[in-house]
């Protein structure tokens, strides 16, 4: 049966931050709750004297580097046994992000990933989101 079950993590990010979600509920009624919350590291803002590369430079590297801290967070539960079962939403540089520095053993436990910004988003709309894509992915 699709949907977003019991234990399920759900990590919806972008450029600002992250929360790591767990539903506490069953597929029926899903009960997301808060397990982490994280601040993207601040970037300086862009010195305009400097060439338009190097911005996108240091924008494509605080993405890499806060994808890091995100894929260092789920390694770390996954090593206690936890987060069985993922679903990845983020802006699709930062999922793209998030997907490349994923190893293998979290690699098998993503069952989807949403290129969609969350973030603001009422926990409500999230779980409509996450199961929508869910039944259309199966």
């Amino acid at each position: 049966m699709p949907g977003l079950h019991r234990g399920t993590w759900i990590v919806v990010a972008c450029s600002e931050g992250a929360l790591i979600l767990e539903n506490a509920g069953c597929i029926r009624q899903p009960d997301l709750r808060l397990i982490d919350r994280m601040d993207a590291p601040n970037t300086p803002p862009p010195d305009t004297r400097r060439a338009l590369p190097e911005v996108t430079d240091r924008s494509r590297l605080a993405t890499s580097a806060f994808a890091a801290m995100v894929v260092g967070r789920l390694a770390r539960e996954a090593a206690r046994g936890g987060a069985q079962r993922l679903v990845l939403a983020a802006s699709p540089p930062l999922l793209g992000a998030i997907r490349d520095r994923l190893d293998d053993d979290l690699r098998q436990r993503v069952v989807l990933t949403l290129p969609k910004t969350l973030t603001k988003q009422p926990l409500g709309r999230i779980v409509t989101v996450v199961n929508s894509a869910l039944e259309n992915a199966a």
